[in-house]
């Protein structure tokens, strides 16, 4: 097979007050349109800003539908939730934890009034912009099930549309900068901006390279960085490490159980996190990992349901060797990287060696629970609707991910190895 075309960012300079400083990138190959399944308003209550809540709250909803007769529609946001953001309050879930203002499946405000009406967050809805030195970085998130089907246009075929939600995304945020001032190949070892992209277009390039399944381009990916690491300290990767092999020579360690059943707990929750609950905990995980040494830590448990499952149990299950079900992984993975949301600024100031293998990880978790998802309907083949289910969960999720200096320390320790990485990887095969 060849290897794709690069996926290489147009640049769009056309909105008014945009220069070359804020150059706005729009990926290719990345497609989207809403397909109307209404699934994406649910499981959160809807953040407001001020103007929101006086515009929305000022209208006598129960007058316009029965549903909202009474109902408590909305609720000011806690201290907490305040700090850092632009919102003042939330719309209220109903008990079946879905927004009230979901109507057949479309949103009641935007057809009673028009889009404008609507929170300003669901005005923007799926779009991300993530602002990096060499400007703004377009994606679309995996929480809507148009973006995991690539429904819809190109990106590339919206640049207007886009501009306009790239506007609104400013006013909205006028003041959110994310830092970059500290971009490092690992811990303590700085990179500069050009370098990074020089570096990241590599990884495209090999991400790209469909001639290999994905779990050996993300080997390579790994691979290449710790091999960028080595030579800035004037050595090279070893030549028996040059070729890899994936597959059941590479059998978790004890600490890796450990690492990995708490960002599953993170990724794949049982229930939803509280505040505290969110947080990779840095001192369960070394008390765990002590566990680990005396040989008395538990293993890495999937769960579907009220149903469990171990890593053996998983391996019987079979994930279609299909190109669109395929393709979903890549895209997910591709947008990470093309929109810088998975080091740095974009993602929990890791560095960037780090937060490859986090995303790398973060990857075969999902491929995982895909299976556990089949088990738990008692199949033995993952269904397009796994896929779908669980890449959305995990979207979420690190979107409401925060790591405090503890977390990303914990991880910038235990995510450096090149051979940690292919361990989990040979866990989806």
């Amino acid at each position: 097979m060849a290897d794709r075309e690069p996926n290489l960012p147009e640049t769009n300079l056309s909105e008014p007050g945009l220069g070359e400083s804020q150059p706005l990138h729009i990926p290719e190959g990345i497609n989207y349109e809403c397909t109307g399944c209404g699934r994406c308003c649910s499981g959160w209550a809807v953040p407001m800003t001020a103007a929101d809540y006086e515009r929305i709250s000022a209208v006598d909803w129960g007058s316009l539908h029965e549903k909202l007769n009474g109902a408590d529609l909305f609720r000011e946001l806690k201290d907490h939730e305040k700090e850092g953001s632009p919102y003042t309050h939330a719309i209220k879930p109903d008990e079946e934890g879905l927004c009230p203002f979901l109507v057949n499946n479309l949103c009641f405000i935007h057809s009673s009034f028009e889009s404008k009406t609507k929170p300003s967050i669901c005005q923007l809805f799926p779009y991300n912009f993530n602002e990096t030195p060499s400007g703004f970085y377009s994606t679309v998130s995996f929480v809507s099930v148009g973006a995991v089907l690539n429904a819809g246009k190109p990106l590339t075929e919206q640049r207007d549309y886009l501009n306009q939600k790239f506007a609104e995304f400013k006013k909205m945020y006028p003041d959110h900068h994310p830092n970059w001032s500290k971009v490092e190949l690992c811990k303590e070892v700085p990179l500069t901006w050009e370098r990074y992209l020089e570096i990241e277009a590599e990884l495209l390039r090999i991400l790209q390279n469909d001639s290999e399944s994905l779990e050996m381009r993300l080997a390579h990916m790994s691979l290449f960085v710790v091999g960028e690491y080595l030579k800035g300290r004037g050595s090279n990767i070893p030549e028996a490490q040059l070729k890899i092999e994936l597959g059941p020579k590479h059998q978790l360690k004890p600490i890796e159980h450990v690492l990995l059943k708490e960002l599953y707990r993170l990724y794949f929750p049982e229930k939803t996190l509280n505040r505290a609950e969110s947080n990779f905990s840095a001192s369960k995980f070394m008390q765990s990992s002590m566990a680990a040494k005396m040989g008395i830590a538990p293993q890495l448990k999937l769960r579907a349901g009220d149903k469990s499952f171990n890593l053996a149990d998983v391996k019987a299950v079979t994930l279609p060797d299909v190109p669109e079900l395929k393709d979903i992984f890549y895209r997910f993975i591709y947008q990470r990287i093309f929109g810088k949301l998975y080091f740095g600024a974009g993602f929990g100031q890791l560095s960037l060696m780090v937060g490859l293998h986090h995303l790398i990880t973060a990857y075969s978790l999902w491929v995982l629970q895909c299976k556990a998802a089949a088990l738990g309907r008692g199949v033995f083949i993952v269904a397009p609707e796994d896929i779908v289910n669980t890449g959305r969960m995990l979207e979420k999720r690190l979107g409401d991910m925060t790591f405090d200096g503890y977390a990303a320390g914990a991880l910038e320790m235990e995510l450096q190895s090149h051979g940690r990485v292919l361990r989990f990887l040979s866990m989806c095969l």
